[in-house]
């Protein structure tokens, strides 16, 4: 019986009473409550700064696009399919800034399945953004369109891309190589292209508490504002080959007229004699 009751004994010994479980389990829901706080604190200020950074960084992918649309622009006539540069200072809603610009270049247009190559003519532009879902904050689109095929029989709709949205103005200003332009037009300017263009966005950055909610509640609280402004020059052999067809131009027509001059002279001479 001794030796039973030594057996029990030491049983006994080797659990845990209620309290120490209760204990235990205490401790884990603090720790748990510990670890779920950090997390969500941690993804709460993530969410944040994804709403913070993305207009910005949509803006600055949307602006290196157009510079290397830019790099590759053809001068108005060069080919018989380059029609002409033309930056239209435009305005939107409540008088902002909505310019466009229209040009040919040989940038390669990419999108989500394939490469295409070769001529094309880039439209960028602003439209309103009517699912923007902020209410009654009005906000744009900056959209650029891309037509390939310059010899189609019949007109057909450009290609579609939409660089970046919750855009608030777009403002273009061009270079002329003595002070800035606020628009362009090489048909009225012997088909010559600017030195430089200058782009400045300006988007909206919405919290998360600025979003119409589901139940159709809006909000007219002004966003924050984040302002990019960007310059890139024209290259230089596409601005030299315009300046040197205004140039060659220019001289062929003093020399006929020098000529005419001469001719009439020589006439008037010899009348006099």
């Amino acid at each position: 019986m001794a030796t039973y009751g030594r057996t029990s004994w030491k049983s006994n010994a080797a659990g845990f009473t209620l309290l120490e479980l209760l204990a235990a389990m205490a401790l884990m829901v603090v720790v748990g409550s510990c670890l779920y706080t950090a997390l969500h604190t941690g993804f709460r200020a993530y969410r944040s700064a994804l709403l913070a950074v993305e207009p910005t960084s949509q803006a600055i992918n949307a602006i290196e696009l157009l510079k290397q649309d830019v790099q590759g622009v053809l001068p108005p006539g060069s080919n018989g399919l380059a029609v002409a540069f033309i930056g239209t200072d435009s305005r939107g809603i409540k008088g902002v800034d909505a310019d466009s610009i229209e040009f040919y270049t040989t940038h390669v247009y990419a999108d989500d399945k394939s490469l295409s190559g070769g001529l094309g003519k880039v439209v960028l532009l602003l439209e309103e953004d009517k699912d923007s879902g902020y209410g009654n904050y009005t906000t744009y689109q900056l959209v650029r369109q891309v037509t390939t095929n310059l010899l189609a029989p019949r007109e057909v709709d450009p290609d579609e891309q939409t660089l970046c949205r919750n855009v608030l103005s777009l403002n273009l200003r061009y270079f002329d190589g003595d002070s800035w332009l606020g628009e362009w037009d090489s048909t009225e300017d012997a088909n010559s292209l600017p030195r430089a263009v200058e782009v400045d966005i300006e988007v909206a950055c919405f919290g998360k508490s600025s979003r119409s909610t589901g139940g159709g509640r809006s909000t007219n609280k002004e966003p924050e504002k984040r302002r990019l402004v960007q310059s890139f020059a024209i290259p230089c052999e596409a601005a030299a080959e315009t300046s040197t067809g205004t140039t060659t131009s220019g001289a062929a027509s003093g020399a006929s007229t020098g000529s005419g001059v001469s001719s009439g002279a020589t006439a008037s001479t010899g009348g006099g004699r």
